[in-house]
């Protein structure tokens, strides 16, 4: 037989094997109806079955997995929703029905803003505005109240989570009005006392010990009505949240120059120099509580530093393009382990060192948080300290 009838023979039966092969594959691959063949075509065939097993697997390990995290998702207690590009609710768990009013079942395809009609949660969506976290009441139930939150992700995509947070609210409250009361009931009698014992500092038949105890509990009535003032402040700070338009502008240099003035003058701050560098970037924010920042860091650097030390304060635009407020002192500095503390209510190093509230860094927390900004800290035992009250590029004028 010639070279052409063997190759010919040869081509007719890889033809053949080859559609044999695409009948086999075109109806699905399965095992029993695989072709008959010998050599590298019943090697294709093992190939091709091991690689659809396979396939078969994963895809049963992703459907067990995207089952799993659903039923995850559906037990949440939060209302959790998935939205589109075009805002149109994809898939809600069942939490979403008790909290917002979405149905899982029948609200799936609808836009977000025909089924829950709160203008807040639509101007979540709504980029201007840059809202990325509210606070509002359920439309289900007034009296619960909602933290809802939102994520975007996969260009335009969104998540969006609402949180039950009624029970915060109401202990905030509560809270707030115990402060508010006990204040107010301590006010007086401390007024009275406070009265009393600064009419015994001026009588000179006092021995001079009981003079020395009358003053000390003088200066502590002092205290407590400044720890009070300053427990109605945090009060006042933490239910509230400036908008990105409150305040007014204001000059800081001139701030900061008026503030540092009335320490020079005050007896009990004597001894230190003030080095003051600001531009004229101008702030807007609400003035009575940017003299607040000033008052509590420079006096902070005052009473935690030596006489005859430096304080340093700095207004400028940092590498970030936010707007810095930067009080360094001379002082012992703060341990590292402190750090993190330091804006806990009535922490304090050193606490029976140096009088003070022990609330005056909250304070400037809370102000900061506010306003969208927030405090750096840095120190080193030995060296000083530095605090850094930073706001947002947005509030630079």
């Amino acid at each position: 037989m010639s070279f052409a009838a063997h190759f010919a023979i040869f081509v007719a039966w890889t033809i053949y094997h080859i559609r044999s092969m695409e009948r086999w594959i075109s109806r699905g691959a399965h095992r029993s109806d695989a072709p008959n063949g010998s050599g590298i075509w019943q090697h294709m065939v093992q190939l091709l079955y091991r690689s659809q097993r396979s396939h078969k697997a994963r895809k049963r390990q992703l459907a067990n997995l995207a089952n799993y995290y659903h039923a995850v998702m559906r037990a949440l207690p939060d209302a959790t929703v998935v939205i589109n590009s075009n805002l149109e609710i994809e898939w809600a768990n069942k939490a979403s029905q008790k909290l917002l009013g979405i149905k899982p079942n029948k609200d799936v395809g609808h836009r977000i803003d025909n089924i829950v009609r709160i203008p807040e949660v639509v101007a979540l969506f709504d980029e201007a505005a840059k809202l990325k976290r509210i606070q509002v009441d359920s439309p289900i139930d007034s009296d619960i109240t909602l933290a809802i939150s939102r994520q975007e992700y996969d260009d335009g995509n969104y998540l969006i989570i609402a949180q039950d947070i009624s029970h915060r609210v109401a202990t905030q409250k509560l809270r707030k009005a115990f402060i508010a009361n006990a204040s107010h009931e301590l006010r007086t009698p401390l007024t009275v006392i406070s009265g009393y014992l600064e009419i015994l500092q001026d009588e000179e038949m006092i021995a001079p010990d009981v003079a020395q105890i009358i003053n000390n509990a003088y200066e502590q009535a002092i205290r407590m009505d400044n720890i009070l003032d300053d427990l109605l402040i945090l009060s006042k700070l933490e239910e509230a949240h400036t908008s990105k338009n409150a305040g007014k502008t204001v000059d800081v240099k001139k701030i900061i120059e008026q503030v540092v003035a009335e320490f020079k003058v005050s007896k009990s701050q004597e001894g230190h120099t003030f080095n003051v560098t600001a531009d004229d970037t101008k702030l807007l924010v609400i003035k009575g509580e940017l003299i607040s920042i000033c008052q509590n860091l420079i006096g902070n650097a005052v009473k935690y530093s030596c006489v005859g030390t430096t304080i340093s304060i700095d207004w400028s635009i940092n590498d970030d393009g936010h707007g810095c407020l930067s009080v360094s002192d001379q002082g012992k500095g703060i341990p590292d382990e402190h750090l993190a503390r330091l804006t806990e209510r009535f922490y304090r190093v050193e606490p029976h060192g140096v009088k003070g509230t022990g609330l005056g860094l909250s304070i400037v927390k809370h102000i900061l948080d506010n306003h969208d900004g927030y405090l750096d800290i840095s120190s080193e035992v030995g060296i000083g300290s530095s605090f850094k009250a930073v706001f947002p590029a947005y509030r630079l004028k």
